[in-house]
């Protein structure tokens, strides 16, 4: 990707004082935190990035040197080889360009060699200054060295080492990393198999190679691995490419290393410091991230298996990343790739961009499954998060294709900035409601210890004191026709304050929020959530307009399956969302497309089906909640705006499809459990401003004021 430098917007963050449950609802009772600081960095990505196929990425970056295995200098005239046979602590060689000094084998010209034997304590050197390739065909070659490098690659114009078919090679490292304080400007080796030139490996052969303390296989310049079987089991980092590393074609890649898995560190060239994984199959087990690469991190047509940092659960250090893809600019996937991530941290990360485009990925993580601080577009494919605190993340999510199955203790997905553990402005942080040094969370923080109230109930003031009982502390007098602070004003005929109808869907409190950094546009595919948090959590807009979302959101009243700071609109497509009552919301009363919700009068428990009804007794939709569910949203273009429908729960499912909704369910031995009129909603047990359904009526008055048991009623 070009154009791709990610440019940084602060934006401020509000605080405030906790005075009521709703104030911090949505963060409260989820074992994660919010964010303390006084102002966070939100990292926006061009629009170039969003969106970007494998092929579009790999055309923004800076080719490779190789172009896989056919590429022309992998084959070779065998005629002009030079043979060299290692054998124990010597070496003999049959052609010019090769000198011989004890355990060392140095190569001093260009050409191709044929290595056999074993080296028990030595190494195999390329010095050459010529222009042309150095090519080492290894064909039954062992080297082991007490030194940090057995094959090391001082000058070439280019090297390229070739496994021979059938042939089993092994790389071995022994000697200590180098000191810390050595010259950094130096191409001092630091892998088994090192280079300072571009670096080529192919072939159908074998390669084992081993590092005690240092890298597996380093480039100090590009490497491309176009061929044969690698094992890689590395003190430090596995693969390393400088400015490039790209994997294709059959290549077999499986790498064991204590600190990243396969990366590329080129950070002053934006064309450059990428790695891309374009074919065969690559499986890597890695201390800190799987892949991590300083640009974009790219996978297309390949099988990738990842464990990075120990997977879910694993606490890492401080100083540690734990991700299983990670991008600085950009997270690219597609094609017909297939990946099966577990990782300590984020699944897949950018500090960019995160572009789904096709393929077969399986996350599990123990935080984001996939987050972005820019833009995070899925189009096609299979994404199925199986385990995260967020599901989805990023600062913009456009969901327009491809199946996508969310499982998330907090939010499902989440159009926000920062991480699911948060940083507090001395740099400790906080998980649930107490910083890791032990200190009381800061003003506008949840206490470790809060619990939101249940559904419906306004939480205890301090001391058992009650508003207007004289026990708290009054508010001072206000000249004629103004309010104290902190009291809504009466409204006439019970409408609500500003107009708005219902849910809790905007700033807590009724507060302004800067939406304009953040949305969420659902246009196409299918999206399955179930989430202990906010189902789909929008610090900005949420837009649908297509595909079919189903939403199981949380059991406590501190969230709910939608949550909406902005506009939430729906125009196209089908929506079902079941969760709690307390922070409830619905779409905009001005949305295109009918959508009725609901609080049922008793909490559907977990396996009871639920039906939408029509007044004449047709079913639209039947849905098996997975959890207690108290609230039901559901929009398709089956919905009419101002008709009434039934909420029914019992009976049976019927035949769902993908998405766990059915076309064909019996309400047989179904009771009613709410009736609404499409397109009012009064809002979620906790009430406030902002969220569903707020347009106001042609005389000002909001459209719905509240519930009758679990009926909606529209007011004057």
């Amino acid at each position: 990707m070009r154009v791709r430098r990610p440019t940084t917007v602060t934006t401020a963050v509000l605080t405030a004082t906790l005075t009521a449950a709703a104030l911090v609802g949505c963060d409260a009772d989820t074992g994660t935190s919010s964010t303390t600081s006084d102002a966070a960095s939100t990292t926006t990505a061009s629009a170039d990035v969003a969106g970007l196929t494998p092929e579009q990425a790999m055309a923004d970056n800076a080719d490779p040197h190789a172009s896989g295995a056919d590429d022309e200098d992998l084959t070779w005239d065998e005629s002009e080889e030079v043979a060299i046979s290692l054998d124990g602590e010597s070496a003999q060689a049959d052609g010019d360009g090769v000198s011989v000094d004890g355990s060392t084998v140095t190569i001093t010209q260009p050409g191709t060699y044929r290595v056999t034997g074993t080296l028990t304590d030595g190494q195999l050197v390329v010095a050459s200054s010529g222009d042309g390739v150095v090519r080492l065909v290894l064909d039954g070659a062992s080297i082991t060295t007490s030194t940090t490098s057995a094959l090391v690659v001082d000058d070439a114009a280019s090297a390229v080492v070739v496994l021979a078919d059938g042939s089993t090679n092994h790389l071995e490292a022994t000697g200590a990393a180098a000191d810390a304080d050595a010259d950094a400007s130096t191409d001092e080796p630091d892998g088994a198999l090192f280079s300072s030139a571009d670096l080529t490996i192919g072939g159908t052969g074998a390669l084992d190679v081993v590092s005690a303390a240092t890298d597996g296989i380093v480039s100090k310049d590009g490497l491309v691995v176009a061929g044969g079987a690698l094992t890689v089991d590395a003190g430090d980092d596995g693969v390393r490419g400088k400015d490039y590393l790209v994997v294709t074609d059959d290549t077999s890649v499986t790498v064991t290393a204590a600190a990243d898995g396969l990366k590329s560190t080129n950070a002053d060239d934006e064309t450059m410091g990428y790695v891309a994984v374009l074919g065969g199959t690559v499986d890597v087990t890695a201390g800190d991230d799987g892949i991590q690469a300083e640009t974009d991190a790219i996978v297309a047509d390949a099988t990738v298996t990842i464990a990075a940092a120990g997977g879910p659960g694993t606490e890492v250090s401080e100083d540690a990343s734990g991700k299983g893809v990670k991008g600085t600019v950009g997270v690219v996937v597609g094609g017909d790739a297939t990946m099966d991530v577990t990782a300590a941290d984020d699944g897949l990360h950018s500090d960019g961009a995160v572009s789904v485009s096709g393929g077969d990925i399986a996350l599990a993580s123990g935080d984001d499954g996939v987050h972005a601080e820019g833009d995070l577009t899925v189009t096609d494919g299979t994404l199925t998060v199986s385990e995260s605190v967020e599901g989805l993340e990023g600062a913009t999510v456009t969901l327009a294709g491809g199946d996508v199955d969310v499982t998330a203790s907090d939010d499902g997905v989440n159009a926000a900035g920062g991480t699911s553990t948060d940083t507090t402005t001395d740099g400790t942080t906080t998980q649930g409601g107490t910083t890791t040094d032990g200190t009381a969370p800061q003003e506008g923080q949840a206490p470790e210890d809060f619990t939101p109230p249940a559904d419906g109930e306004r939480p205890a003031l301090p001391d058992g004191t009650t508003p207007g009982d004289g026990t708290g502390e009054e508010p001072p007098a206000m000249p004629d026709g103004e309010m104290p602070s902190g009291e809504r004003p009466a409204m006439p005929d019970g409408a609500a304050p500003d107009a708005q109808q219902g849910g809790q869907g905007g700033t807590p409190g009724g507060e302004s929020a800067d939406t304009g950094d953040h949305w969420i546009k659902i246009t196409g595919g299918t999206l399955v959530v179930d989430a202990g948090g906010d189902g789909i959590d929008s610090n900005g807009t949420l837009e649908i307009t297509g595909g079919t979302t189903v939403v199981q959101g949380p059991t406590d009243a501190g969230n709910g399956a939608l949550d909406v700071d902005g506009t939430f609109t729906i125009t196209g497509g089908t929506l079902l969302a079941a969760g709690s009552v307390g922070m409830a919301v619905a779409p905009d009363a001005d949305s295109s497309q009918g959508w009725v919700a609901a609080n049922l009068d008793q909490t559907a428990t977990a396996g009871t089906v639920v039906h939408v009804v029509t007044d004449d007794g047709t079913t639209l939709v039947s849905y098996e909640v997975t959890k207690d569910t108290a609230n039901v949203v559901y929009s398709s273009p089956d919905v009419e705006t101002g008709e009434t429908y039934v909420f029914q729960t019992g009976g049976s499912l019927g035949a769902p499809g993908a998405a766990g909704l059915s076309e064909d369910g019996s309400t047989d031995g179904a009771t009613q459990a709410a009736s609404a009129v499409a397109g009012e909603f009064a809002g979620g047990g906790m009430g406030g401003m902002g969220g569903g359904g707020r347009a106001p009526g042609a005389d000002g008055s909001s459209g719905s004021t509240g519930t009758t048991g679990g009926t909606t009623t529209s007011g004057a």
